[in-house]
């Protein structure tokens, strides 16, 4: 057992003068309405403590977010492009063709036929297929054996002319001299190339083209005129 006297109790005037003494000071004792108050702030901050903390750490979670996606989306390798596809060539222009006929007289091209002096049975042309090489709005054709004998000058309008199997470029065709009359159209007249009428030779000429398929049928004979006498056979240098 204790040896200390229990404590002597207060007068009520003692506990008075000691509750005045604390309200005094500040630290009285709450009263029960008091202390429930005090408990119910104190729980309403900690809630508003706690949703503070929240938001802040949404945000802060947004921002590193935020910074971890815009790094990871600028070290992203870009999308491959779609594959280059060439754009498929353009077809080739078809070679423009022409057709002569020794036998009917005839020559066509760009659907139209139109009457043409042929070749000397002696002078043929020698070829089937040709290719246009070259045009000239006059041809100076070279002398012959006959022209030497005169001062006649043979120049040949609107001339087309082909290079044949030895390399050479050689007259195809021509418009007759309007002087030299058309008696020839319709019949085999010329030593080697065939001709047209001068209207004719002209739209002709224009419409034919370098690089064009000639083919040449009919008739030709096997053998040849020297080119003394066929020489519209002669190789064609530069206008004449």
């Amino acid at each position: 057992m204790s040896d200390q006297p229990p404590p002597h109790p207060l007068t009520e005037t003692e506990l008075s003068a000691r509750l005045r003494g604390l309200a005094a000071q500040g630290a009285a004792p709450a009263t029960g309405a008091q202390a429930r108050s005090r408990a119910r702030r104190r729980r309403t901050g900690q809630r508003v403590l706690l949703s503070t903390t929240a938001l802040a750490a949404v945000a802060l979670a947004a921002v590193v977010s935020g910074a971890l996606g815009s790094s990871t989306e600028s070290a992203a390798p870009p999308a491959a492009s779609a594959p280059h596809i060439p754009a498929p060539a353009p077809s080739p222009t078809p070679v423009q063709r022409v057709t002569i006929d020794l036998d009917a007289h005839t020559l066509t091209i760009e659907g139209r036929t139109f009457p043409i002096s042929g070749v000397q049975e002696n002078c043929p042309i020698g070829e089937k297929t040709v290719t246009v090489a070259a045009k000239y709005p006059t041809l100076t054709m070279p002398p012959n054996k006959y022209m030497k004998l005169t001062k006649h000058v043979d120049v040949r309008r609107w001339a087309v002319t082909f290079t044949d199997r030895s390399h050479h470029q050689r007259l195809l065709m021509n418009a007759l001299d309007p002087s030299a009359g058309l008696a020839s159209i319709g019949e085999d007249a010329g030593p080697g190339a065939i001709a047209l009428s001068p209207q004719d030779g002209k739209w002709v000429y224009d419409a034919v083209k370098p690089g064009a398929r000639v083919q040449i049928k009919g008739r030709q004979a096997a053998s040849a005129d020297p080119d003394s006498v066929c020489y519209e056979r002669k190789p064609v240098t530069g206008g004449h």
